[in-house]
Protein backbone atom coordinates (compact mmCIF):
# COMPACT_ATOMS: atom_id res chain seq x y z
CA UNK A 1 0.00 0.00 0.00
CA UNK A 2 0.93 3.53 -0.94
CA UNK A 3 0.78 6.51 1.21
CA UNK A 4 -0.57 8.49 -1.55
CA UNK A 5 -1.70 7.85 -5.56
CA UNK A 6 -1.73 10.88 -7.25
CA UNK A 7 -4.07 10.97 -10.83
CA UNK A 8 -2.21 13.35 -13.22
CA UNK A 9 1.59 14.22 -13.93
CA UNK A 10 1.10 17.40 -15.16
CA UNK A 11 2.78 20.64 -13.67
CA UNK A 12 0.23 20.50 -10.52
CA UNK A 13 0.71 16.90 -10.07
CA UNK A 14 4.27 16.80 -10.24
CA UNK A 15 4.63 19.90 -7.95
CA UNK A 16 2.62 17.92 -5.83
CA UNK A 17 4.83 14.69 -5.84
CA UNK A 18 7.97 16.55 -5.40
CA UNK A 19 6.46 18.03 -2.16
CA UNK A 20 5.62 14.85 -1.01
CA UNK A 21 8.81 12.84 -1.86
CA UNK A 22 10.77 15.73 -0.13
CA UNK A 23 8.57 14.33 3.12
CA UNK A 24 9.23 10.91 2.60
CA UNK A 25 6.20 10.08 1.88
CA UNK A 26 5.79 6.58 -0.67
CA UNK A 27 3.61 7.32 -3.56
CA UNK A 28 2.69 7.16 -7.34
CA UNK A 29 1.88 9.42 -9.58
CA UNK A 30 -0.42 8.01 -12.17
CA UNK A 31 -0.66 9.15 -16.05
CA UNK A 32 -2.88 8.78 -18.80
CA UNK A 33 0.02 9.35 -21.31
CA UNK A 34 3.34 10.64 -20.56
CA UNK A 35 4.78 13.55 -18.77
CA UNK A 36 2.65 16.87 -19.29
CA UNK A 37 0.44 14.66 -21.81
CA UNK A 38 -2.85 17.27 -21.82
CA UNK A 39 0.41 20.08 -23.08
CA UNK A 40 1.80 17.97 -25.10
CA UNK A 41 -1.36 16.34 -26.99
CA UNK A 42 -3.69 19.31 -26.57
CA UNK A 43 -1.73 22.17 -27.94
CA UNK A 44 -1.20 23.62 -31.34
CA UNK A 45 2.31 23.66 -32.53
CA UNK A 46 2.88 27.37 -32.26
CA UNK A 47 1.18 27.36 -28.61
CA UNK A 48 3.00 29.27 -25.94
CA UNK A 49 2.46 29.83 -22.14
CA UNK A 50 0.76 32.57 -21.14
CA UNK A 51 2.49 33.40 -17.92
CA UNK A 52 6.29 34.51 -17.92
CA UNK A 53 8.45 32.48 -17.66
CA UNK A 54 9.75 34.02 -13.94
CA UNK A 55 6.32 32.43 -13.07
CA UNK A 56 6.67 29.10 -13.80
CA UNK A 57 9.08 27.87 -11.18
CA UNK A 58 8.09 24.38 -9.73
CA UNK A 59 9.04 23.29 -5.97
CA UNK A 60 12.62 22.82 -5.77
CA UNK A 61 13.57 23.99 -9.44
CA UNK A 62 12.60 28.04 -9.56
CA UNK A 63 13.18 28.88 -12.64
CA UNK A 64 16.70 29.99 -13.53
CA UNK A 65 17.25 31.34 -17.48
CA UNK A 66 18.24 34.31 -18.65
CA UNK A 67 14.56 35.58 -20.70
CA UNK A 68 12.36 36.13 -17.24
CA UNK A 69 9.93 37.83 -19.49
CA UNK A 70 9.51 36.06 -22.15
CA UNK A 71 7.60 33.23 -22.79
CA UNK A 72 7.89 28.84 -23.27
CA UNK A 73 7.10 27.48 -25.89
CA UNK A 74 4.86 23.80 -25.81
CA UNK A 75 7.84 21.67 -26.45
CA UNK A 76 10.12 23.38 -24.61
CA UNK A 77 7.67 23.20 -21.43
CA UNK A 78 6.89 19.89 -21.83
CA UNK A 79 10.79 19.07 -21.87
CA UNK A 80 10.87 21.12 -18.88
CA UNK A 81 8.46 19.35 -16.93
CA UNK A 82 10.31 15.69 -17.70
CA UNK A 83 13.63 17.00 -16.12
CA UNK A 84 11.97 18.52 -13.44
CA UNK A 85 10.62 14.67 -12.81
CA UNK A 86 14.07 13.09 -13.83
CA UNK A 87 15.77 14.93 -11.21
CA UNK A 88 13.49 14.90 -7.80
CA UNK A 89 12.89 11.22 -8.59
CA UNK A 90 9.46 11.85 -9.15
CA UNK A 91 7.63 8.15 -9.00
CA UNK A 92 5.77 8.52 -12.29
CA UNK A 93 3.59 5.40 -14.38
CA UNK A 94 3.59 6.59 -18.06
CA UNK A 95 0.52 4.92 -19.77
CA UNK A 96 -1.31 4.23 -17.02
CA UNK A 97 -4.74 4.88 -17.59
CA UNK A 98 -7.25 5.36 -14.23
CA UNK A 99 -10.16 3.56 -14.57
CA UNK A 100 -11.77 3.73 -10.73
CA UNK A 101 -11.77 5.13 -7.66
CA UNK A 102 -13.43 3.57 -5.38
CA UNK A 103 -13.58 3.15 -1.40
CA UNK A 104 -11.87 0.50 0.04
CA UNK A 105 -14.29 0.62 2.99
CA UNK A 106 -11.78 1.11 5.59
CA UNK A 107 -11.63 4.89 5.21
CA UNK A 108 -8.91 4.38 2.04
CA UNK A 109 -9.14 3.64 -1.32
CA UNK A 110 -8.88 1.53 -4.22
CA UNK A 111 -7.53 2.78 -7.64
CA UNK A 112 -7.72 0.65 -10.63
CA UNK A 113 -5.18 1.97 -13.64
CA UNK A 114 -3.86 -0.49 -16.37
CA UNK A 115 -5.34 -3.34 -14.83
CA UNK A 116 -3.62 -2.90 -11.38
CA UNK A 117 -5.32 -2.33 -8.40
CA UNK A 118 -3.48 -0.14 -5.90
CA UNK A 119 -4.18 0.76 -2.18
CA UNK A 120 -3.94 4.18 -0.43
CA UNK A 121 -5.42 6.38 2.17
CA UNK A 122 -5.04 9.56 0.16
CA UNK A 123 -5.68 10.05 -3.34
CA UNK A 124 -5.31 13.67 -5.32
CA UNK A 125 -7.09 13.81 -8.64
CA UNK A 126 -4.56 16.55 -10.15
CA UNK A 127 -5.97 15.92 -14.10
CA UNK A 128 -7.56 18.84 -14.74
CA UNK A 129 -10.20 20.12 -16.55
CA UNK A 130 -8.71 19.74 -20.49
CA UNK A 131 -9.50 16.04 -21.42
CA UNK A 132 -13.25 16.62 -23.25
CA UNK A 133 -14.19 18.91 -25.36
CA UNK A 134 -17.83 21.09 -25.40
CA UNK A 135 -19.32 21.57 -28.34
CA UNK A 136 -22.21 23.81 -28.53
CA UNK A 137 -25.55 22.90 -29.76
CA UNK A 138 -25.10 24.13 -33.30
CA UNK A 139 -22.38 21.87 -34.07
CA UNK A 140 -24.99 19.03 -34.82
CA UNK A 141 -26.26 20.83 -37.75
CA UNK A 142 -22.85 21.38 -39.68
CA UNK A 143 -22.89 19.37 -42.80
CA UNK A 144 -20.58 16.02 -42.78
CA UNK A 145 -18.15 17.69 -46.33
CA UNK A 146 -16.85 20.39 -44.07
CA UNK A 147 -14.63 19.40 -41.62
CA UNK A 148 -14.34 20.04 -38.07
CA UNK A 149 -12.11 20.15 -35.43
CA UNK A 150 -12.05 21.38 -32.10
CA UNK A 151 -8.78 23.42 -30.25
CA UNK A 152 -7.62 19.93 -28.03
CA UNK A 153 -7.09 18.41 -31.40
CA UNK A 154 -5.79 21.60 -33.92
CA UNK A 155 -2.36 21.45 -34.40
CA UNK A 156 -1.48 23.87 -37.48
CA UNK A 157 -3.05 24.74 -40.40
CA UNK A 158 -1.47 22.22 -42.57
CA UNK A 159 -4.01 19.83 -40.97
CA UNK A 160 -7.19 21.12 -42.56
CA UNK A 161 -8.17 21.04 -45.75
CA UNK A 162 -7.41 24.07 -48.30
CA UNK A 163 -9.67 26.55 -47.63
CA UNK A 164 -11.24 29.45 -45.54
CA UNK A 165 -11.87 28.66 -41.69
CA UNK A 166 -14.49 29.56 -39.16
CA UNK A 167 -13.02 29.46 -35.94
CA UNK A 168 -16.03 29.41 -33.35
CA UNK A 169 -15.01 31.01 -30.54
CA UNK A 170 -13.58 33.81 -28.90
CA UNK A 171 -11.38 33.67 -25.44
CA UNK A 172 -7.68 32.72 -25.70
CA UNK A 173 -7.17 29.46 -27.31
CA UNK A 174 -9.85 31.04 -30.15
CA UNK A 175 -8.65 34.42 -30.70
CA UNK A 176 -4.85 32.43 -30.62
CA UNK A 177 -5.85 29.79 -33.35
CA UNK A 178 -7.10 32.61 -35.58
CA UNK A 179 -3.79 34.12 -35.14
CA UNK A 180 -2.20 30.56 -36.01
CA UNK A 181 -4.54 30.33 -39.10
CA UNK A 182 -3.34 34.05 -40.19
CA UNK A 183 0.13 33.45 -40.21
CA UNK A 184 -0.22 30.06 -42.67
CA UNK A 185 -1.72 32.63 -44.96
CA UNK A 186 -5.55 31.46 -44.37
CA UNK A 187 -8.70 33.43 -44.59
CA UNK A 188 -10.75 33.75 -41.36
CA UNK A 189 -13.74 34.27 -39.55
CA UNK A 190 -14.34 34.38 -36.16
CA UNK A 191 -17.78 33.68 -34.61
CA UNK A 192 -17.37 35.68 -31.10
CA UNK A 193 -18.15 35.71 -27.51
CA UNK A 194 -18.73 37.69 -24.50
CA UNK A 195 -14.77 37.91 -23.49
CA UNK A 196 -12.26 39.81 -21.28
CA UNK A 197 -9.43 41.02 -22.59
CA UNK A 198 -5.63 41.57 -21.02
CA UNK A 199 -3.54 44.29 -22.01
CA UNK A 200 -0.20 42.32 -22.29
CA UNK A 201 1.93 45.22 -21.08
CA UNK A 202 1.03 47.91 -18.54
CA UNK A 203 3.93 50.77 -17.22
CA UNK A 204 6.61 48.53 -18.38
CA UNK A 205 6.16 45.11 -17.30
CA UNK A 206 3.87 41.89 -17.92
CA UNK A 207 0.38 42.56 -16.96
CA UNK A 208 0.38 39.21 -14.88
CA UNK A 209 3.34 40.86 -12.61
CA UNK A 210 1.31 43.42 -11.86
CA UNK A 211 -1.84 41.59 -10.77
CA UNK A 212 0.37 39.05 -9.03
CA UNK A 213 2.23 41.88 -6.87
CA UNK A 214 -1.39 43.71 -6.66
CA UNK A 215 -3.31 41.54 -4.95
CA UNK A 216 -5.30 40.47 -7.64
CA UNK A 217 -4.40 36.95 -8.28
CA UNK A 218 -5.05 36.60 -4.91
CA UNK A 219 -8.61 37.24 -5.06
CA UNK A 220 -10.85 34.10 -3.54
CA UNK A 221 -14.49 32.93 -5.19
CA UNK A 222 -16.22 34.75 -1.97
CA UNK A 223 -14.25 38.26 -2.81
CA UNK A 224 -16.31 38.26 -5.64
CA UNK A 225 -19.40 40.66 -6.59
CA UNK A 226 -20.82 37.72 -8.30
CA UNK A 227 -19.55 34.01 -8.22
CA UNK A 228 -20.77 33.09 -11.46
CA UNK A 229 -17.89 35.22 -12.52
CA UNK A 230 -15.57 32.22 -11.92
CA UNK A 231 -17.16 30.71 -15.18
CA UNK A 232 -16.20 33.60 -17.07
CA UNK A 233 -13.63 32.25 -20.36
CA UNK A 234 -9.92 33.02 -20.04
CA UNK A 235 -9.53 36.75 -21.43
CA UNK A 236 -7.69 36.94 -24.85
CA UNK A 237 -3.90 37.12 -24.37
CA UNK A 238 -0.76 35.90 -26.15
CA UNK A 239 2.36 34.61 -25.27
CA UNK A 240 3.49 34.70 -28.80
CA UNK A 241 6.33 37.03 -29.49
CA UNK A 242 9.75 38.13 -27.69
CA UNK A 243 6.90 39.53 -25.24
CA UNK A 244 4.09 38.58 -25.85
CA UNK A 245 1.33 40.27 -27.59
CA UNK A 246 -2.12 41.55 -26.99
CA UNK A 247 -4.87 40.34 -29.12
CA UNK A 248 -8.26 42.28 -29.51
CA UNK A 249 -10.68 41.23 -32.02
CA UNK A 250 -10.31 44.86 -33.57
CA UNK A 251 -6.89 44.00 -33.71
CA UNK A 252 -7.63 40.38 -35.51
CA UNK A 253 -10.51 42.60 -37.96
CA UNK A 254 -7.12 44.72 -38.82
CA UNK A 255 -5.72 41.61 -39.79
CA UNK A 256 -8.27 40.70 -42.04
CA UNK A 257 -10.32 38.39 -40.11
CA UNK A 258 -14.25 38.33 -40.74
CA UNK A 259 -15.34 38.75 -37.07
CA UNK A 260 -19.25 37.95 -36.48
CA UNK A 261 -21.82 37.61 -33.43
CA UNK A 262 -22.34 34.68 -31.18
CA UNK A 263 -22.96 31.31 -33.23
CA UNK A 264 -26.69 30.64 -33.37
CA UNK A 265 -26.95 27.39 -35.38
CA UNK A 266 -25.96 25.84 -38.72
CA UNK A 267 -28.14 24.02 -40.76
CA UNK A 268 -25.38 22.34 -43.14
CA UNK A 269 -23.49 25.07 -44.52
CA UNK A 270 -26.09 27.87 -43.29
CA UNK A 271 -24.60 29.60 -40.67
CA UNK A 272 -26.41 32.09 -38.51
CA UNK A 273 -25.18 34.34 -36.03
CA UNK A 274 -26.37 36.50 -32.98
CA UNK A 275 -26.08 40.85 -33.17
CA UNK A 276 -24.18 41.09 -30.11
CA UNK A 277 -20.40 41.94 -31.84
CA UNK A 278 -20.33 45.49 -31.07
CA UNK A 279 -21.37 44.49 -27.07
CA UNK A 280 -18.43 41.72 -27.35
CA UNK A 281 -15.55 44.52 -28.90
CA UNK A 282 -17.28 46.50 -26.00
CA UNK A 283 -17.13 44.05 -23.39
CA UNK A 284 -13.52 43.31 -23.89
CA UNK A 285 -12.47 47.28 -23.88
CA UNK A 286 -14.45 47.84 -20.80
CA UNK A 287 -12.47 44.34 -19.35
CA UNK A 288 -8.91 46.22 -20.56
CA UNK A 289 -9.69 49.35 -19.04
CA UNK A 290 -10.73 47.93 -15.56
CA UNK A 291 -7.35 45.78 -15.69
CA UNK A 292 -4.92 49.01 -16.61
CA UNK A 293 -7.10 51.29 -13.72
CA UNK A 294 -6.47 48.45 -11.05
CA UNK A 295 -2.29 48.42 -11.96
CA UNK A 296 -2.41 52.59 -11.68
CA UNK A 297 -4.30 52.54 -8.40
CA UNK A 298 -1.72 49.99 -7.13
CA UNK A 299 1.50 51.70 -8.66
CA UNK A 300 -0.27 54.81 -6.75
CA UNK A 301 -1.09 53.43 -3.63
CA UNK A 302 2.33 51.83 -3.27
CA UNK A 303 4.14 55.28 -4.63
CA UNK A 304 6.18 52.84 -7.26
CA UNK A 305 7.83 54.21 -9.52
CA UNK A 306 7.31 53.22 -13.62
CA UNK A 307 7.16 54.39 -16.50
CA UNK A 308 4.09 55.21 -19.26
CA UNK A 309 2.74 52.33 -21.00
CA UNK A 310 3.95 51.96 -24.82
CA UNK A 311 1.52 52.61 -27.41
CA UNK A 312 -0.18 49.06 -28.32
CA UNK A 313 -2.46 49.64 -30.77
CA UNK A 314 -4.14 46.31 -30.37
CA UNK A 315 -5.40 47.70 -26.83
CA UNK A 316 -6.75 50.87 -28.45
CA UNK A 317 -10.55 50.98 -27.61
CA UNK A 318 -12.75 50.51 -30.77
CA UNK A 319 -16.15 52.27 -31.81
CA UNK A 320 -18.20 49.35 -31.20
CA UNK A 321 -20.52 50.45 -33.35
CA UNK A 322 -18.03 50.66 -36.36
CA UNK A 323 -18.55 46.94 -36.18
CA UNK A 324 -21.59 45.35 -38.08
CA UNK A 325 -21.40 41.63 -38.36
CA UNK A 326 -22.88 39.19 -40.90
CA UNK A 327 -26.17 37.61 -39.89
CA UNK A 328 -25.60 34.81 -41.36
CA UNK A 329 -23.42 33.28 -44.12
CA UNK A 330 -23.17 30.23 -46.18
CA UNK A 331 -19.90 28.34 -45.49
CA UNK A 332 -19.78 26.61 -49.44
CA UNK A 333 -20.17 30.48 -50.88
CA UNK A 334 -17.71 31.46 -48.56
CA UNK A 335 -14.84 28.56 -49.47
CA UNK A 336 -15.28 27.59 -45.91
CA UNK A 337 -13.41 23.92 -45.68
CA UNK A 338 -13.19 23.46 -42.16
CA UNK A 339 -14.91 24.98 -38.54
CA UNK A 340 -12.35 24.94 -35.65
CA UNK A 341 -14.26 24.95 -32.65
CA UNK A 342 -12.83 26.61 -29.67
CA UNK A 343 -15.50 26.45 -27.04
CA UNK A 344 -14.05 24.95 -24.22
CA UNK A 345 -13.61 21.79 -22.17
CA UNK A 346 -14.74 19.76 -19.29
CA UNK A 347 -13.25 16.81 -17.61
CA UNK A 348 -15.12 13.37 -17.91
CA UNK A 349 -14.91 11.97 -14.11
CA UNK A 350 -16.77 9.31 -14.26
CA UNK A 351 -14.37 7.17 -12.84
CA UNK A 352 -14.52 8.60 -9.53
CA UNK A 353 -17.08 6.09 -7.84
CA UNK A 354 -17.40 8.17 -4.87
CA UNK A 355 -19.70 11.35 -4.13
CA UNK A 356 -17.22 14.10 -4.93
CA UNK A 357 -18.81 15.34 -8.27
CA UNK A 358 -22.46 17.11 -8.82
CA UNK A 359 -24.81 16.15 -11.65
CA UNK A 360 -23.03 18.42 -13.88
CA UNK A 361 -20.19 16.23 -13.28
CA UNK A 362 -18.31 19.60 -11.95
CA UNK A 363 -15.74 18.67 -8.93
CA UNK A 364 -17.17 19.08 -5.25
CA UNK A 365 -14.58 21.12 -2.99
CA UNK A 366 -13.70 23.47 -0.12
CA UNK A 367 -10.27 24.13 -1.33
CA UNK A 368 -9.43 21.04 -2.84
CA UNK A 369 -10.50 19.22 -0.69
CA UNK A 370 -13.73 16.73 -1.07
CA UNK A 371 -16.59 15.42 0.99
CA UNK A 372 -14.43 12.37 1.33
CA UNK A 373 -11.96 12.23 3.51
CA UNK A 374 -9.08 11.60 1.92
CA UNK A 375 -9.64 13.07 -1.58
CA UNK A 376 -8.61 15.77 -2.80
CA UNK A 377 -8.28 17.44 -6.02
CA UNK A 378 -5.06 20.13 -7.15
CA UNK A 379 -4.85 22.01 -10.85
CA UNK A 380 -8.24 23.55 -10.74
CA UNK A 381 -9.52 26.86 -12.01
CA UNK A 382 -10.43 28.54 -8.81
CA UNK A 383 -9.70 26.03 -6.67
CA UNK A 384 -8.50 28.37 -3.93
CA UNK A 385 -7.87 31.62 -5.77
CA UNK A 386 -8.12 33.06 -8.87
CA UNK A 387 -4.09 32.12 -10.12
CA UNK A 388 -5.22 28.53 -9.51
CA UNK A 389 -5.41 28.13 -13.09
CA UNK A 390 -2.42 28.85 -13.69
CA UNK A 391 1.24 27.50 -12.93
CA UNK A 392 2.15 29.26 -10.73
CA UNK A 393 -1.32 29.29 -8.47
CA UNK A 394 -1.20 25.25 -8.95
CA UNK A 395 2.14 25.09 -7.16
CA UNK A 396 1.19 27.05 -4.58
CA UNK A 397 -2.02 25.03 -4.26
CA UNK A 398 0.03 22.27 -3.71
CA UNK A 399 1.81 23.20 -0.87
CA UNK A 400 -1.88 23.44 0.67
CA UNK A 401 -2.69 19.80 -0.46
CA UNK A 402 0.39 18.23 0.23
CA UNK A 403 0.28 19.39 4.17
CA UNK A 404 -2.74 17.90 4.42
CA UNK A 405 -1.51 14.52 2.57
CA UNK A 406 0.99 14.78 5.33
CA UNK A 407 -0.80 15.60 8.25
CA UNK A 408 -3.41 12.84 7.59
CA UNK A 409 -0.87 10.19 6.92
CA UNK A 410 1.22 10.82 10.24
CA UNK A 411 -2.27 11.01 12.47
CA UNK A 412 -3.13 7.40 10.47
CA UNK A 413 0.35 6.11 11.34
Amino acid sequence: MHDAIIIGAGHAGLALSQRLVAAGLDHVVLERGEIGESWRSQRWDSFTLNTPNAMNGLPGSPYDGDAPEAFEDRDAWVARLERYSKTHGLPVRAHCTVTAVESDGSGGFIVTAAGARLAAPNVVVASGTVNAPKLPAAAAGLVARVARITSGAYRNAGQLPAGAVLVVGSAQSGVQIAEDLLDAGREVYLATGQVGRAPRRVRGRDTLVWLTESGWMDQRPDDLPDRGMMRWAQPQISGVGPLGHTVSLQSLAARGVTVLGHLEAIDGTRARFADDLPAHVAWGDEASRRLRQHIDDHIARAALSAPASDPDPADEPADPRAFRALPELDLRDRGISAVAFSTGFTSDLSWLKLPVVDESGTPVHVDGRSPVDGLWFLGLPWLRTRKSAIVWGAVQDSAHIADQVIARTRTRC
